[in-house]
């Protein structure tokens, strides 16, 4: 019932951050949803580094939580295209987090990436997953997308269902 930039303040002050890697305020990339010209939000299921299975692991175990956290940012961002990317050596997460997108009462679209570093890279996946390049000297917001990785939609979940801050990846 909040307005989407108090949405976003909040979840500045508890603390959610990119949990992909970087760290980068959650709150500022929500309210850069709102003030740019977003028109996709891709939310990032392939893993940083091989070898790394923590976002598998969310996806198998929480992918509903997931989906309420990417309803949560879709919410606040104002923004109706949603695709989740998932590298093809995840098939438990990938089943997981189809049926909870099929679930969902908005359109998600689930698209496998095949298993190749870097593509856990938000650029790289933006690539693999809209052909679309994003120049050297912009950001994914120039056009149009903004990336999220599926723990930092956990978090926003975490925090609007159960008023728990982000205190760890």
């Amino acid at each position: 019932a909040l307005p989407p930039e108090e949405i976003a303040l909040r979840v500045g002050a508890a603390g959610v951050v990119g949990m992909g890697g970087a760290a980068f305020p959650s709150a500022v990339k929500l309210n850069l949803g709102r003030r740019s010209k977003i028109h996709t939000l891709l939310i990032n299921g392939a893993e940083c580094e091989p070898y790394i299975t923590c976002d598998d692991m969310l996806m198998r175990e929480r992918a509903t939580q997931i989906i309420q956290g990417l309803a949560i940012a879709r919410h606040i961002m104002g923004v109706e295209n949603c695709i989740i990317g998932i590298e093809d050596n995840k098939p438990e997460a990938l089943q997981a987090m189809t049926e909870a997108a099929a679930k969902a009462d908005f359109a998600v679209q689930v698209k496998v990436v095949a298993t190749m570093y870097p593509s856990g890279d938000a650029r790289q996946l933006i690539r693999l997953l809209t052909g679309i390049e994003v120049p050297n000297d912009k950001r994914s917001t120039d056009v149009g997308l903004q990336c999220f990785n599926v723990a930092t939609l956990l978090a926003l979940h975490r925090y609007f269902d159960f008023g728990e801050p982000a205190v760890s990846r």
